[in-house]
């Protein structure tokens, strides 16, 4: 199946064959889909077909988040990521600068997903470690040093999920609530970039989802 393709555009990946310094593990695999259905057919001057909107969005979970990061219907809310970009004091050389969150293309399906999916999903917090006295971290010997919470994330199943998974006969976790679990969209945040071509964030952390909602341009119903 061929594609057309720009010109000027690659008609394949460039880095394909190119050596890399670490070697990789092989694994030997039992299915192999051939590559050639893997790529869409884009014939320009073709029948219009519809298009999904999509948006760019600033998503993160804050610092005190019990876990690094949320992965939430395809989307990824980590606490930190990182930029390489020139070093201004070296023109050879490049640097890594830690930004807070992601800015991701975030389409009408994912916010679908997401309306339906966070009601459902908790964070159950198995340490906390408070205000305890601890040298060495820092601080002078005997002061307080605040320890992050911890734990791990739960999505909360459906009735139809249950009964689906007792039909089939397959194994099932039921949930019981616990006085450790959080609503998880009290860490995460979704922020509708102001700039759209590039991406924005703030220089502060932005009020998260269970206080401001999830806000998308168009109306969905």
């Amino acid at each position: 199946m061929k594609t057309e393709t720009n010109p000027s555009i690659h008609a394949s990946n460039p880095d394909s064959g190119k050596p890399i310094k670490t070697k990789a593990t092989v694994v030997a695999s039992k299915t192999r889909i051939d590559g050639s259905k893997l790529v869409p057919t884009v014939v320009p001057g073709a029948e219009a077909r519809g298009l999904t909107n999509s948006y760019k969005y600033w998503v993160g979970v804050t610092p005190s988040c019990p876990v690094e990061w949320v992965n939430l219907c395809g989307i990824n809310f980590p606490k930190v990521n990182e930029l390489i970009v020139a070093d201004p004091m070296r023109t050879s050389t490049k640097k890594r600068v830690p930004v807070i969150g992601s800015i991701l293309q975030l389409t009408e399906d994912q916010i679908r997903a997401m309306r339906e999916r966070l009601p459902r999903t908790v964070i159950r917090i198995y340490n906390d470690g408070g205000q305890i006295q601890e040298p060495g971290t820092g601080q002078n010997i005997g002061d307080n040093h605040v320890r992050p919470q911890r734990g791990n994330l739960i999505t909360i199943p459906t009735n139809a999920e249950i009964d689906d998974r007792k039909k089939r006969n397959k194994p099932l976790n039921t949930y019981t609530p616990s006085k450790n679990d959080v609503p998880a969209a009290r860490y995460m945040f979704a922020v509708l970039c102001e700039d759209q071509e590039r991406g924005s964030r703030s220089d502060f952390y932005p009020d998260v989802l269970e206080v401001t909602g999830l806000e998308w341009p168009d109306e969905i119903k």
